[in-house]
Parts: C-alpha cells; sequence; structure tokens
C-alpha cells in the first residue's frame, strides 16, 4: 500500500493513484442473542427481536427462544449458523425473510443444518401486514409441533 504523503506525491504530478479497497465483510456471521431455547429465530436486524410482533413470536413458541441477525461487521470471532446449531444444540431454525435467508445459505436453502430443522418465514415487514403471512407462520410453528 503507498503511503499517503506518496500518494498525495504522486497525485499533484497528475497520476492516477489505484488504492485497492478492504474487502467487503462476509455477512454469514450471526450475532446471537440471550436464551436457552431449542429454536434460533434469524431475523434482519436486532430491533425485530424487541418488537412487539417478536414478543408473540416468541410467546407463542414458549421454551426461551433465542433470536439472531446477521452481524453487519462480519466478526470473524462470531459464528456462522453450523456452529450456533452445533454449539447451542438447536434443532429448529426459523429464518425471516428470503433476503435473510439467501444472505445465510445462497440459492438453495436446505432443509436441515446440521441437527436442526430449517423453516424459511415472511419477513417482519410482511408478517406485520398480511394477516395470511401470519396464517402461514402459524400453521407452520403448529405442524411442526413448537406452539404452546
Amino acid at each position: 500500500m503507498i503511503e499517503a504523503g506518496k500518494r498525495a506525491y504522486l497525485e499533484a504530478m497528475g497520476f492516477d493513484v489505484w488504492v485497492a479497497r478492504p474487502p467487503e465483510p462476509e455477512l454469514d456471521r450471526l450475532v446471537i442473542g440471550p436464551g436457552q431455547g431449542s429454536t434460533l429465530l434469524l431475523c434482519s436486524a436486532p430491533e425485530h427481536s424487541a418488537s412487539k410482533l417478536g414478543g408473540d413470536i416468541a410467546r407463542i413458541l414458549g421454551g426461551d427462544p433465542v433470536w439472531a441477525w446477521p452481524d453487519p461487521e462480519g466478526n470473524p470471532d462470531r459464528p456462522r449458523l453450523e456452529q450456533a446449531v452445533a454449539n447451542s444444540l438447536f434443532t429448529q431454525v426459523i429464518v425471516f425473510g428470503e433476503e435473510t435467508a439467501h444472505l445465510l445459505f445462497g440459492k438453495d436453502v436446505p432443509d436441515v443444518v446440521v441437527s436442526s430443522a430449517v423453516t424459511v418465514a415472511a419477513d417482519f415487514e410482511e408478517l406485520a401486514t398480511r394477516g395470511t403471512a401470519k396464517q402461514k407462520l402459524w400453521s407452520a410453528v403448529r405442524m411442526q409441533g413448537l406452539a404452546q
């Protein structure tokens, strides 16, 4: 990398100076919230877990579910989904939003990660505005025996 002084000198002489950008952080790392349950709820942002809808979802699931979201800084000290499932022995992962699912899994969302079944639900904006999206989530939760 060129020092700032050398770069300024070359620019003053009329040379174009190209500087490499730092790599974009990989957003496959997760911030894991508190909780001890066997269900991991993956949303796109931390404010969703603290919302009224997030509280309703946690209550219907019972058992102290754990919330998580992608780490915007891509901190390598944070776990990937596979590590989080293996470390905390989650048996169910619910991902809110296709965009979040594609961010974590790419194009093909698996049915199972390590030992945990994966369900992709509508994102929080859709759940908050469309009753059919909520009904579909509640139906999936009941079918998997997760509801209280």
